[in-house]
Formats: C-alpha cells, sequence, structure tokens
C-alpha cells in the first residue's frame, strides 16, 4: 500500500513479479471527506502526520481489501452511496492510529477508532460483521471492545448495528419496489423472520406495514386494519 496525503505526488515504480503483469489500483478520496475527519485548522498537521505513518511501503491489508473491494464494486456498477461510504471508511482507517493520549492511556475507544469502527459498520452492511471482526480493527479483545464501545455511543455493537440495518431497510422500502426478502437480505439479515422481528422492535411495526404507511401516508394503527381487513 502507498498513501499520498493531499495537496502532494509520487511517482510509482511497480515490478512484476514472478512473471505476471503487475495491477495497480488507485483510489482517490475527496478532499471534503478528509476535512469532515480532521477539520480545515487540523489538516496541514495531519498531512504532516500521514508523511510519517504512511512509507514508500506499508503492509495495511484491511486497506488493500477495501480497496480490492471498492475495485470490484466499481466494476459492478455499484452507487454512489457506496462510493461514499468506501471514501469515509478509507479515510476513518487511514486516520485512526491517531488516538488521543487520554484515550490511549486509559484503553478507552477514542473518536478516530470509533469513526474507523463506524465506517466500517455503515460500509459492511450486507455482510455478517462479528464483534471479532470490528474488535480487530482496533486492536481490542472483543469483551473489552464491547465495554469500551457502549461507553462511547450508549449502545452495545449489535444493537448500533443493528440500528443503522433498520435505517437502511428503511429508505429501500420507502423509495423501492424489492421484495421484503430481499430488502431484509441486502441489509444483513440472515432471513425474513429475523428482519421482521428487529424491523418491529425498532420501528413499531412490520417492513409491510411501514411500507404501507410510507405510500399511503397511513398511521401504523390504520396500516394494522388494513392488513387484516383488506
Amino acid at each position: 500500500m502507498y498513501v499520498i496525503p493531499p495537496g502532494l505526488s509520487r511517482t510509482l515504480v511497480v515490478t512484476p513479479q514472478g512473471g505476471e503483469p503487475a495491477t495497480l489500483a488507485s483510489v482517490t478520496v475527496p478532499i471534503e471527506t478528509v476535512l469532515r475527519f480532521t477539520g480545515a485548522e487540523d489538516s496541514p498537521s495531519r498531512v504532516s502526520e500521514l508523511l510519517g505513518r504512511y512509507p514508500a511501503v506499508r503492509f495495511d491489508p484491511v486497506l488493500a481489501a477495501m480497496v480490492k473491494g471498492v475495485v470490484a464494486a466499481s466494476e459492478a456498477g455499484a452507487d454512489d452511496l457506496y462510493a461514499q461510504s468506501a471514501a469515509q471508511f478509507i479515510t476513518a482507517h487511514v486516520l485512526s492510529p491517531y488516538v488521543t493520549g487520554s484515550a490511549a492511556s486509559t484503553g478507552a475507544l477514542g473518536s478516530r477508532q470509533l469513526e474507523t469502527i463506524l465506517a466500517y459498520m455503515r460500509e459492511n452492511l450486507s455482510q455478517s460483521v462479528s464483534l471479532d471482526d470490528l474488535a480487530s480493527l482496533v486492536s481490542f479483545s472483543r469483551f473489552h471492545f464491547v465495554r469500551c464501545f457502549k461507553a462511547a455511543t450508549g449502545s452495545t455493537p449489535y444493537r448500533y448495528l443493528t440500528d443503522l440495518r433498520i435505517d437502511l431497510a428503511r429508505k429501500y422500502l420507502e423509495n423501492g419496489n424489492d421484495t421484503i426478502a430481499l430488502i431484509g437480505q441486502r441489509c444483513g439479515f440472515s432471513g425474513s423472520g429475523q428482519f421482521s422481528r428487529s424491523f418491529r422492535r425498532i420501528v413499531g411495526c412490520t417492513p409491510s406495514q411501514y411500507r404501507a404507511m410510507r405510500r399511503f401516508r397511513m398511521t401504523p394503527a390504520r396500516v394494522a386494519v388494513a392488513t387484516r381487513h383488506p
């Protein structure tokens, strides 16, 4: 991996190995996304830190996998929402080593670490995400990670991730015509039953009732009546 901080340029020389042609993947993150995490005033110092943190060659399997995923998604026709989420995750990951001294000394979850975790959640809503996956992003044990995450957000990682998935499901229900089962799958639920139970617990009605409510501007009570008596 080679990270080029904002405002700088580098010439890369790639030497193929084993007789196979080399493939170079380049991903550019908008400066607006970087400033969202650093702030305009703090940006110059962050550039200096990035220069020291990322030498000419750096082994970063998380970032490498992310870039490969972005390239594959782009070739498959991913939309702007995917690109924006990927940019946020990449930025949060690149900046994550810079935790305040107090957070590092107490073992708490620093703001950059939290940004990395939340961006990873948003990027992988359709995938299976385990506690070990999240804890490994910040090199915490799973038990310590759960405590720190709840202290930082007021919610467990599982509940926070479920809330994000339900928020995405609501958008699909409001703006698309996909089946309930497909929407649940796209939002990372293992089956229609789990999707429906989680949706009802958080929103207060089933996915189908929510879709009817949004399309016909009905209240949840009227939706329930309409569902029972077409």
